[in-house]
């Protein structure tokens, strides 16, 4: 076998979207009928291998957060392909498409924006824990402090709220969550 033609060959893609519309409908009058349609996503389409990042940038309500909701059928799309790992997103079953949430996360650049300001730090690394039911209690309040260390915090501050933080370590946060899930891929 040779070695080197291994290392040279291309990762398959992990993550395939093609085409991806999302379409919202704007309703008027007194029956509330759809006068007309937003598009907000319209279109898009990108392949990220295994190892590569993906970072979606551009100006304020131009589709970012609407693409990755889509992605993860947290809204439905209008149209379009999205498979990940060989697997066709877009026509799972919602038992299916729970299971795959394990693996994938949407990182927000605004941590403040997906943390609950009532939730100490330690419960809101253990919540996707608790909603996909891994491990009991106990051991869940130790992944959240092994991922918390992992990141630099210390088993203290998962006991802190989100506006007990200087403002450079909120970052941390989203960074815990994909990692205490089964598996970790880097998009």
């Amino acid at each position: 076998m040779n070695t080197t033609k291994m290392q040279t060959q291309e990762k398959p893609d992990l993550l395939v979207v093609k085409n991806l519309t999302k379409y919202f409908p704007v309703r008027s009058g007194v029956f509330q009928r759809i006068t007309a349609w937003v598009q907000a996503v319209d279109k898009v389409s990108f392949a990220v291998k295994s190892g590569e990042t993906l970072g979606m940038v551009g100006e304020s309500g131009c589709g970012k957060t609407t693409v990755g909701r889509s992605i993860l059928r947290l809204i439905e799309p209008t149209s379009g392909e999205v498979s990940f790992n060989g697997e066709n997103i877009i026509t799972m079953r919602p038992k299916s498409l729970k299971a795959l949430r394990r693996d994938m996360q949407i990182i927000f650049q605004d941590p403040y924006a997906s943390l609950n300001p009532r939730m100490p730090i330690g419960e809101a690394v253990m919540e996707g824990l608790q909603i996909h039911k891994i491990g009991h209690p106990k051991e869940r309040w130790e992944i959240a402090i092994n991922m918390l260390k992992k990141v630099g915090l210390e088993e203290y501050h998962a006991r802190r709220y989100p506006h007990e933080f200087s403002g450079g370590t909120p970052a941390y946060w989203d960074c815990p969550c994909p990692c205490v899930t089964a598996k970790v891929y880097r998009l």
